[in-house]
């Protein structure tokens, strides 16, 4: 089993946990992320490789398992834009 921390702290926003079955809606995901719901979907329709396929979907929306998540926030790139390659 996952175990997630619920405290905010220097490294993010409160994460929510998984939701029933241990999936992740996209409001969710956005939530631990720290991003918008309307990132979220711009990441996914954008085919960014942080952020893995979806498990299914559930009430015509995406969800994800919490064992697909696992180490998300490392893999993601921070805000902003990229520093430029010399």
């Amino acid at each position: 089993m996952v175990q997630v921390s619920k405290e905010s702290g220097p490294d993010g926003p409160r994460d929510p946990g998984p939701g029933p079955r241990g999936l992740y809606d996209s409001a969710r995901l956005a939530q631990r992320l720290g991003v918008s719901p309307v990132s979220l979907r711009t990441a996914r329709h954008r085919g960014v490789d942080w952020l893995p396929k979806p498990a299914g979907e559930l009430n015509g929306g995406p969800v994800w398992t919490a064992e697909s998540l696992e180490g998300i926030e490392d893999r993601r790139r921070g805000a902003g834009r990229p520093r430029r390659q010399r």
